[in-house]
């Protein structure tokens, strides 16, 4: 008998021990490549940490320094790390082939959209705008007009949306520069610096709404903001994979409406060989404890599990779409 009731109780502890396993994670340290150190995508490196942690105690995310994107896809694709962050257009081009790459990386699956409102704010000075009558792109093609051209930095993916945009409306950079204009490439804090030293009179970048840089530049000088046309968003959100969104009119005092324009998003990529049960329950952390990563910024608190599958350059992982479709949000 108490031979018996040892073999039960065994029994019993066996399954506990299995059912626990069922609910953790392979591994306690994963590694998630990102860009610089101290920008926003290194908060949101904590952010996933804390929300790994709350589900599964014993797990962590560190964040890895890295050059961004671009060389994100190569860490990923030989599993250098575990997953990493991308933005939606430096996957596409990375699964097509394109530059930078030689060749298409073809095993990267989106896991979480961390958010969709890297939004597109090309703006020009209105004296600049005044000078040479311009109000559009069109204009600027058709005046000719020498335009000091401020974007970010080549390798920076706001640098190929710049461009795309342009092309979209039949102007190049050497198309610039024969006008008698000229290109500088810089980052954002750079770019402020450049403008309110009077040494460029249109930048174009991707950023937050209400972003300080923004605000900065709006408060040195009088700016004018371009819009970007229905037809040229489709063409540039169909070559890039990118979204679109619309800066709500009250946002600056220099719109007098909603402005719709392109968006730049970013999201978790992982390696397409990761096991489908391993990225299940990091997806399922992920949406359950979204408030740990909405805690990392103010302007994460637009995210939302909602949002976390609002991509379309790459696929989606076998086990995150499992993980969205039992929460409903697939």
């Amino acid at each position: 008998m108490l031979t018996m009731k040892k073999t039960m109780k065994a029994a019993i502890l066996g399954t506990c021990l299995g059912l626990a396993s069922m609910g953790a994670v392979a591994k306690d340290s994963y590694v998630m490549a990102g860009a610089s150190p101290g920008g926003l995508w290194s908060l949101l490196g904590a952010g996933v940490d804390k929300a790994m942690r709350a589900s599964y105690p014993n797990a962590t995310v560190t964040y890895q320094t890295s050059g961004g994107g671009f060389a994100n896809a190569a860490q990923i694709s030989s599993k250098k790390v575990d997953f990493g962050l991308m933005h939606d257009a430096e996957a596409k081009i990375a699964a097509q082939g394109a530059d930078p790459y030689k060749s298409p990386i073809t095993n990267l699956r989106a896991m979480a959209v961390m958010y969709n409102f890297a939004a597109f704010q090309p703006m020009v000075t209105k004296d600049f705008a005044d000078k040479y009558g311009i109000s559009s792109y069109e204009d600027l093609k058709a005046k000719k007009a020498p335009v000091r051209l401020i974007l970010n930095k080549r390798g920076n993916i706001a640098h190929n949306q710049a461009v795309e945009v342009l092309a979209a409306y039949g102007i190049s950079l050497k198309d610039i520069e024969s006008w008698g204009g000229s290109i500088q490439y810089s980052g954002s804090k750079g770019s402020v610096e450049l403008m309110k030293n009077r040494q460029g009179d249109m930048v174009m970048n991707n950023i937050f709404v209400g972003h300080s840089s923004i605000r900065e530049v709006l408060n040195s000088m009088p700016m004018v903001m371009m819009p970007v046309s229905q037809a040229v968003r489709d063409k540039v959100s169909s070559a890039m994979g990118t979204g679109q969104m619309v800066i709500p009119g009250k946002a600056y005092d220099i719109l007098s409406g909603d402005h719709p324009t392109l968006a730049l998003t970013a999201m978790l990529v992982i390696n397409a060989d990761t096991s489908d049960d391993e990225v299940y329950k990091i997806t399922k952390a992920l949406i359950a404890n979204v408030g740990e990563i909405q805690g990392v910024h103010k302007a994460m608190r637009a995210l939302n599990p909602e949002m976390m599958v609002k991509q379309n350059a790459i696929p989606f992982h076998p086990g995150a779409v499992k993980a969205y479709k039992e929460a409903g949000l697939m």
